[in-house]
C-alpha cells in the first residue's frame, strides 16, 4: 500500500473512538470485504463483456474459490487456492454431467457427501475445501441444463471466474502479506487484552468465583487459538528487519503471557482474601496493563508504526508497597505473603507490556530471537498426503463415519425432491444439510438453530431488497452478501446465513426469476431435520476421544514440567514446552465445550473434566512462575538450590507421567532436599513454590487417574 494512503488511514483510526478503531480493524472484516471486491469483480468483468448471465456464472465460480480464500501463510497459499479451484471446477463438471440421469446423479450426490466428509481429515483448511466441493455442486444442480452444450458452456464461464478470482487472491495475498500477519498478531493481542478483562474479574471480591474462573479458562483458550493463527503466519517469514519485527512482537506478547500467567500461581489464596482493598487494586493494575495492549493494537494499523511505550510504575510499585505492608503487618499470614508474591509479578507484567510496545515500535532494531530459535517447531503441524486419505477407511474414524452420515443424508434430501417436487428443490435442502452437518454432534446442533434462523432472515431481505432496488444495485448486494458470509463463517454463523441466503436468493433470482422464498424456507427446515435425525446414525461421539485428550494433556504437563523445573531453562525447551501445555489446556476446554452439547452426558463427566480443567490451568501458572521467580531472586538463590530443583522435577514428572500417574499420586512427596533451603528468605520463597508445584502436580495426577474419565 503507497506511504499518502497508508498515512490517511492511521490519520482516521486516530481521529475514531477507541472502541470503533478496534471494532473494524479485524482480520475477517478485511478478509470479508477482500472477498467481495474479488467477487463483485469477478461478475462485473465478465458481466461487461460477455452480458449478464455469463456474468453470473463466473461470479458463482468465483464464490466458490474465495470459500478457501482466509488469511493463511502465504507459502501455503497457493496450495490452498489451487486445490479449492480444482475442486470447485471438478465437482462443477460431476454435477453437470450427471444432471441428466437420475441414478448417476443420485450416485454422484452420495459421492459428494462421501468426500466431504473423508477429506476433513486434513484438518480446518481442508474444510474450506469441503465447502467449496458443496457449494460447486449445488450451484451446478440449480442450472437446469437443457443439453450437454449448455452444461459446457456454464462450466467453461464458471471456470473462468474461479481461475480470474484464483488469480485476484493470489495477487492480493502477496500485496497485502505484511497488513494480514498484522492482522493476525492484532487478534492475538485482542485474545489476550480479553484474557486480561476475565483475569482482573476473578480480582473483584463481588463476583461469583466458579463462574469468573470458567470465564478466565475460556479466554484462555481463545487466547491460545489467536496464538497459534498468529505463529503459523508470522513464523513463516523471517528473511527481512520487518519479518524479525512481527516475531520480535509475538514473543514480546508470549512473555507477557507468561509473566501474566505466573500470577495466578496464588489466585486460590487471594480469591478467598478479605483484603477487599487489595483486591480491588489488583483488579484495577490488571484493567490498566489491559488497557496499554489494547491501545498497542491500534499502532498495528500501520506498518512501521511509531509507538510511546507507557508504564504504570507509579500504580503498580504503589500496589507492590501497599501489599508489603500489609504483609509487615502480618508476618505470618500466607495470603498476604501472596499478595506480595503476585504484586512483584504483574510488576513484571507491566514492563514486559513496555517492552512489547518498544518491539512494535518503528525505531527498534529486530533481534537475533528469529534465527536462535527453530520456529517451525512452534508452527501447526498440517496432515498431508495420500497416506492420510487411505488410513481413514477403517470402522472407527471420524472423518469415514462422518462422510458415510453425510453422503446418506444429502442422498435421502435428493430422493425427497424427487418424490415430492411440488414442495422441496433438491439443491436448498442438498445445501443447507452440508452447511450445517459437522463431525461433531455439537457444533451440528447450533448451526441447525442458526441456519433456519438466519435463512429466515436472509429471505425476509431478500424480499425486501428485490421490491426495492435497481438491479445494479442487487448485484453490489451479492458481492456485499458473500463478503459477510465469508468473514463471519467462524465468528457467528447466523450472520453467515443471512449473508448466504441473502447472496443465493438474489444470484438465483437473476437465473430464475420466479419468487421461491417459501420454496426455499421449507427446503431449510427439511435440510435442517435430516441433519439433526442423520447426526445421531454411525456417531463418533466426543467421549470416544476423551482419553486421548487427557493422555495428551498430561504428555504436555510433563514437557512444560521438565523444561520449566531447571534452574537455567533452555530457552528454546521451555517456550516449546509452554506452547504445548497451552494448547492441551485448549484441548480439553473445547473438548468440555462439546461434550455439555451432547446427550445423554454424564454430570459426573463433566464435573470431572472442570476440575481438572481448572487443577491444570492453576499447574501451568505454578510452572510458568519458576523462571519468573528465579528472574526475580536471581541473585539471592545460590547453587544450592540446583539439587532441590532437580529433585522435585523428577517428582513432578514421575506423578504427571500417564503411564505411572496411578502408582505416585497416593504417595507424598519426600521434602528432604528442602531442609536444607529454610532459614534465607529467597531459599524459602523457592522451597515454597517448588512445594506448591508438587502439590498442584499431584492433584492434577489423582483428577486425570478418576475411573469416571476412562468409563463415560
Amino acid at each position: 500500500m503507497p506511504a499518502a494512503p497508508r498515512r490517511v488511514i492511521a490519520f482516521t483510526m486516530l481521529l475514531l473512538p477507541r472502541q470503533v478503531s478496534l471494532a473494524v480493524f479485524r482480520v475477517h472484516i478485511e478478509n470479508g470485504l477482500a472477498v467481495a471486491a474479488g467477487v463483485g469483480l469477478t461478475g462485473l468483468a465478465m458481466g461487461l463483456s460477455l452480458g449478464l448471465e455469463a456474468g453470473m456464472a463466473a461470479m458463482a465460480g468465483a464464490i466458490c474459490v474465495s470459500i478457501t480464500d482466509q488469511p493463511d501463510p502465504l507459502r501455503q497459499k497457493p496450495w490452498l487456492i489451487g486445490f479449492a479451484l480444482a475442486s470447485a471446477c471438478f465437482f462443477t463438471a460431476l454435477s453437470s454431467g450427471t444432471q441428466f440421469s437420475r441414478g448417476a446423479f443420485l450416485a454422484a450426490t452420495a459421492f459428494t457427501g462421501l468426500w466431504t466428509g473423508l477429506i476433513s481429515a486434513y484438518g480446518k483448511r481442508a474444510i474450506n475445501i469441503a465447502t467449496t466441493s458443496i457449494l460447486a455442486f449445488v450451484f451446478a444442480m440449480a442450472e437446469h441444463f437443457a443439453d450437454t452444450g449448455a452444461a459446457l458452456d456454464h462450466f467453461i464461464l464458471f471456470a473462468c471466474g474461479a481461475i480470474f478470482y484464483a488469480t485476484y487472491a493470489l495477487v492480493c495475498a502477496m500485496l497485502f502479506d505484511d497488513r494480514a500477519r498484522r492482522l493476525l498478531l492484532a487478534e492475538a493481542m485482542r485474545a489476550f487484552v480479553g484474557y486480561l478483562r476475565a483475569k482482573a474479574a476473578l480480582y473483584n471480591p463481588d463476583s461469583e468465583g466458579p463462574a469468573a474462573f470458567r470465564a478466565m479458562i475460556e479466554a484462555h483458550a481463545t487466547l491460545a487459538d489467536r496464538l497459534q493463527a498468529a505463529r503459523d503466519a508470522l513464523y513463516a517469514r523471517k528473511r527481512h528487519a520487518l519479518h524479525r519485527k512481527r516475531i520480535d512482537a509475538l514473543i514480546a506478547l508470549l512473555d507477557l503471557f507468561e509473566t501474566v500467567l505466573s500470577s495466578d500461581a496464588d489466585i486460590e489464596l487471594l480469591r478467598h482474601a478479605k483484603a477487599r482493598d487489595l483486591l480491588w487494586r489488583f483488579n484495577r493494575c490488571i484493567h490498566l496493563i489491559a488497557d496499554e495492549v489494547e491501545r498497542l493494537t491500534l499502532a498495528l494499523h500501520d506498518r512501521r508504526a511509531h509507538t510511546s511505550p507507557r508504564a504504570h510504575e507509579a500504580e503498580l510499585q504503589a500496589l507492590v508497597d501497599l501489599a508489603r505492608e500489609a504483609r509487615a503487618a502480618a508476618p505470618g499470614d500466607e495470603t498476604l505473603y501472596a499478595f506480595s508474591a503476585t504484586a512483584l509479578k504483574l510488576q513484571l507484567a507491566d514492563q514486559y507490556a513496555a517492552a512489547l510496545g518498544r518491539a512494535l515500535d518503528r525505531d527498534t532494531p529486530p533481534s537475533s530471537m528469529a534465527s536462535e530459535l527453530d520456529l517451525e517447531l512452534f508452527r501447526q503441524d498440517t496432515p498431508h498426503g495420500a497416506g492420510v486419505l487411505l488410513r481413514q477407511f477403517r470402522g472407527r474414524s471420524p472423518a469415514l463415519r462422518y462422510g458415510v452420515r453425510l453422503a446418506l443424508a444429502m442422498t435421502t434430501g435428493y430422493a425427497l425432491t424427487l418424490a415430492f417436487p411440488a414442495i422441496a428443490h433438491a439443491n436448498w435442502i442438498l445445501l443447507t444439510i452440508a452447511l450445517i452437518m459437522r463431525a461433531n454432534y455439537s457444533v451440528t446442533r447450533q448451526r441447525r438453530w442458526d441456519r433456519v434462523t438466519g435463512t429466515l432472515a436472509g429471505c425476509a431481505l431478500a424480499v425486501l431488497f428485490l421490491n426495492t432496488l435497481p438491479p445494479w444495485a442487487l448485484l453490489v448486494l451479492i458481492a456485499l452478501a458473500v463478503g459477510t458470509s465469508h468473514a463471519y463463517g467462524g465468528i457467528a454463523y447466523r450472520v453467515t446465513a443471512i449473508g448466504a441466503s441473502v447472496s443465493s436468493l438474489l444470484l438465483l433470482h437473476f437465473v430464475d426469476p420466479a419468487p421461491l422464498f417459501v420454496e426455499r424456507i421449507t427446503g431449510t427446515l427439511i435440510g435442517a431435520g435430516l441433519s439433526w435425525a442423520f447426526s445421531y446414525l454411525l456417531p463418533h461421539w466426543e467421549k470416544y476421544d476423551l482419553p486421548d485428550v487427557v493422555r495428551g494433556l498430561l504428555a504436555a504437563d510433563v514437557q512444560f514440567a521438565s523444561a520449566a523445573l531447571q534452574r537455567r531453562p533452555v530457552y528454546g525447551a521451555y517456550r516449546l514446552g509452554r506452547k504445548k501445555a497451552i494448547d492441551a489446556v485448549a484441548a480439553l476446554s473445547g473438548a468440555l465445550r462439546r461434550l455439555s452439547d451432547e446427550p445423554n452426558v454424564n454430570r459426573r463427566t463433566l464435573a470431572a473434566l472442570g476440575e481438572l480443567l481448572g487443577a491444570n490451568y492453576l499447574l501451568a501458572s505454578d510452572l510458568s512462575s519458576m523462571p519468573v521467580l528465579l528472574k526475580l531472586r536471581a541473585a539471592d538463590i545460590g547453587p544450592g538450590a540446583d539439587a532441590a530443583i532437580d529433585a522435585a522435577r523428577a517428582r513432578v514428572v514421575a506423578m504427571l507421567s500417564p503411564d505411572a500417574a496411578d502408582d505416585v499420586v497416593v504417595e507424598t512427596p519426600v521434602r528432604d532436599s528442602f531442609h536444607h533451603l529454610q532459614g534465607d528468605r529467597a531459599q524459602e520463597i523457592l522451597a515454597r513454590r517448588l512445594a506448591h508445584i508438587e502439590q498442584a502436580a499431584r492433584k492434577v495426577a489423582r483428577l486425570s487417574a478418576r475411573p469416571v474419565l476412562e468409563t463415560f
